[in-house]
């Protein structure tokens, strides 16, 4: 496995880039920021992901934006995730940590996400982290599924994760149906898919968390890019409907961005056969911890 190191990738809410920003710290630049996301690499990375994360960082820049506002983020190397640097800076909209580690070998777990700290004020991530299985990078990037992952990733990263959604009273219907009641996005789910018969947006039952479950339900939506696995066929497309979904929590939306996408779910002649969960890729804070605001915007 060919690996490089990158210390920064900075992403401006119009701009996407690659910057060395010159800091030996671990900490990162102190202040000044000014753009949707701060990606810092924790380990060496490969060519691959490093070429993911830039292209999915610039696609969800250019989906949504919103000006969080600055935050004061002190807090002691571990305290949110193991190998979490000590971190003491102002820091300005999502910081997201980013590193590659052994997770559980080969075929499994591909990657993980945690929301460490959201904002008091708008309930979105402004200190996430996600760590990608070592294992599974380069049969991840053969099948041509790890562009797909990087942006399922970086969703849970920037809010599609319960401690946004159940805390904004955006869902319900228990462990047997559990949905997402947003507005934007049940008006495009009724766009793309009329013939279900559910009143809201369906997010996945397999595992009997209820609306704790950040994934779309794989039995409904079929191919898209919120469900709860990837295999070799699948684009994971971003649609109109999860693009509504970052409306309903908080952000401005982008749908131009959108993939082409209608809801067909898994059946018959379009069975695919899972080749990566992302099942259990979401790691809950419970309960969620927050960080005000310096400034007002």
């Amino acid at each position: 496995m060919k690996r490089i190191f990158v210390r920064h990738l900075i992403l401006f809410a119009a701009t996407v880039g690659c910057v060395a920003c010159g800091s030996d710290s671990a900490t990162g630049p102190k202040g000044g920021f000014t753009g949707q996301i701060d990606v810092r690499y924790l380990s060496d990375i490969t060519p691959a992901l490093q070429t993911a994360m830039t292209i999915a960082a610039g696609r969800w820049t250019q989906a949504l934006s919103k000006n969080l506002g600055d935050f004061a983020i002190n807090l002691p190397a571990n305290s949110c995730f193991p190998g979490q640097p000590p971190i003491n800076e102002t820091h300005h909209n999502l910081l997201l940590f980013v590193s590659v580690a052994n997770i559980d070998g080969q075929g499994t777990a591909l990657a993980l996400t945690a929301v460490c700290r959201l904002s008091s004020r708008d309930t979105l991530p402004i200190l996430s982290n996600t760590v990608f299985d070592r294992a599974d990078l380069d049969s991840m990037d053969a099948r041509g599924e790890l562009q797909g992952v990087v942006m399922h990733e970086m969703a849970h990263a920037l809010g599609f994760d319960p401690g946004t959604y159940v805390t904004k009273g955006l869902s319900g219907g228990g462990v047997s149906d559990p949905f997402f009641s947003g507005v934007t996005s049940r008006s495009e789910f009724a766009k793309h898919g009329a013939w279900y018969t559910g009143v809201a947006v369906p997010l996945e039952d397999m595992r009997g968390r209820g609306p704790l479950d950040p994934h779309w339900r794989s039995s409904v939506f079929g191919d898209e890019l919120m469900i709860s696995f990837v295999g070799r066929g699948l684009k994971s497309p971003l649609s109109s409907i999860t693009l509504g979904f970052f409306k309903d929590i908080g952000y401005d939306v982008d749908f131009s961005v959108a993939d082409p996408y209608e809801v067909v779910p898994f059946f018959g002649g379009n069975r695919i056969l899972p080749e990566g969960s992302l099942r259990n890729d979401f790691q809950q804070t419970t309960p969620p911890k927050f960080v005000s605001p310096l400034i007002a915007r």
